[in-house]
């Protein structure tokens, strides 16, 4: 399967789902990341970020190979990005949920429900930090140690505060309990907008 990760700034696919995209990558899955606001220097230099995110690809395992990283700004229009998105015909999309406090995740959500409009494609919310009024319907185990590794990649939004690895350990621990009886399990959550259950 080809697999489309969109967010808006280096660290929220981690956040998200950096456990599930691992076990895709695993199973043989093409991961392609797009990110939309790549120039957003608040919370740290914008280079420092990208090599925290070229870090990140590499421990998950993604191809290097520019075609498997997008990255936009924001001054790029909605309409371009959604036309070099469309190239990857995914067959899966993980983004930000659209309920957010964040513009840039509200605005990746809406490019992604862009590209998702195909009827073959899954399109699944993930939890990007900011997110309010998220109540996940669908769940993926997760290693943890695995996805903390994954995050410690991004050490200038720790310190920062962006990346709080406390808060993400309880809701991962959490999102589990609803599905499992199992102690010590994880998950991530989702919100399906549109999933085909294939038997």
């Amino acid at each position: 399967m080809k697999i489309l990760a969109i967010g808006s700034h280096y660290d929220d696919i981690e956040i998200g789902c950096a456990g599930t995209l691992r076990k895709h990558i695993e199973n043989g899955d093409q991961v392609y990341f797009a990110i939309t606001h790549t120039d957003e220097y608040r919370t740290g230099n914008i280079l420092d970020r990208l090599k925290e995110q070229d870090k990140s690809l590499e421990t998950l395992g993604v191809s290097k190979e520019p075609r498997y990283l997008f990255l936009f700004a924001e001054t790029d229009s909605d309409a371009e990005m959604i036309e070099a998105l469309d190239q990857v015909n995914p067959d899966i999309i993980f983004a930000p949920f659209e309920n957010d406090t964040h513009q840039h995740h509200r605005r990746s959500s809406i490019i992604a429900q862009a590209v998702g409009r195909k009827r073959h494609m899954t399109v699944l919310f993930y939890d990007s930090g900011s997110t309010f009024d998220f109540h996940p319907n669908v769940f993926s185990f997760v290693d943890f140690d695995y996805k903390s590794k994954v995050l410690n990649c991004f050490k200038s939004q720790i310190q920062h505060g962006a990346i709080n690895l406390d808060i993400a350990h309880k809701k991962n621990s959490y999102w589990a309990s609803l599905v499992t009886d199992i102690p010590h399990s994880f998950a991530e959550g989702f919100v399906a907008r549109k999933m085909i259950w294939k038997i």
